[in-house]
């Protein structure tokens, strides 16, 4: 998904997504080595009309907000993710995200034995 945007678009995306909503100028004070205002604005404009972002008019200033589905973003995120950094292993990803932490809450251990539990049933099947 948006890992078939221009850099800076997506750069510009990922802060929009992270600021849930944002005018032009918000988001190029958030950005490292900003472009112009200008710019920001015409980026603001092909993702919009790429499907990426929505606005709305606030007392005469456009607010962008992501027109993309949190579930979807996030899936293809942590793909590009793991496809990066772990060869494409979700087992080596979630492997050194249980060893960050020095304690693991037992509750989120359940949930993660009951999601194991669930996948050996569904391809027992």
């Amino acid at each position: 998904m948006i890992d078939k945007l221009p850099a800076r678009e997506r750069q510009l995306f990922e802060a929009l997504y992270a600021m849930k909503s944002a005018s032009a100028a918000d988001l190029q004070a958030a950005l490292d080595d900003a472009p112009s205002n200008s710019a920001v604005r015409v980026m603001l404009r092909r993702l919009e009309a790429k499907g990426f972002v929505t606005h709305r008019e606030e007392d005469g200033r456009f607010i962008y907000s992501p027109a993309l589905p949190e579930k979807g973003l996030k899936q293809s995120a942590l793909k590009r993710f793991v496809e990066t950094y772990f060869a494409g292993s979700p087992l080596g990803a979630a492997a050194a995200l249980i060893g960050m932490s020095e304690k693991v809450d037992p509750d989120e251990l359940r949930q993660l034995e009951q999601m194991i539990a669930k996948v050996r049933k569904e391809e027992g099947k």
